[in-house]
């Protein structure tokens, strides 16, 4: 009578080379999926997520840079005083007053009022 293989022996006969083909297998497609789209965006003028995210950092760090410039020649001088309501209707009577005095020197000397 012969003897029945052991679960090990059946098991390395033939479980181990299924697992090994289909580990194997997925490996291979998932390599074949990545290289066939990477082509497919190469030929589409497409850029994967890392090269696209890479040039809006540093499209990001030069306008930082350009901002950072015009900030530096900017005064930001946060402490200047607010002018009050009453004293902008102030300033604007005595500009009016200014610019209008000469008419009234003028219509004295028409009117002879001096």
């Amino acid at each position: 009578i012969q003897q029945q293989p052991s679960n090990i022996h059946i098991f390395i006969k033939a479980g181990l080379p299924f697992l090994l083909f289909s580990v194997g297998a997925s490996l291979v497609l998932k390599s074949a999926m990545e290289g066939k789209n990477i082509e497919r965006d190469k030929s589409k003028g497409l850029i994967s997520k890392s090269e696209r995210q890479a040039r809006l950092d540093a499209e990001k760090d030069d306008m930082m840079e350009k901002l950072n410039k015009k900030w530096k020649k900017q005064d930001l001088d946060n402490t200047k005083r607010i002018q009050r309501p009453e004293e902008i209707l102030e300033r604007r009577k005595k500009e009016r007053e200014e610019r209008n005095r000469w008419h009234k020197r003028a219509w004295r000397w028409i009117t002879f009022q001096q």
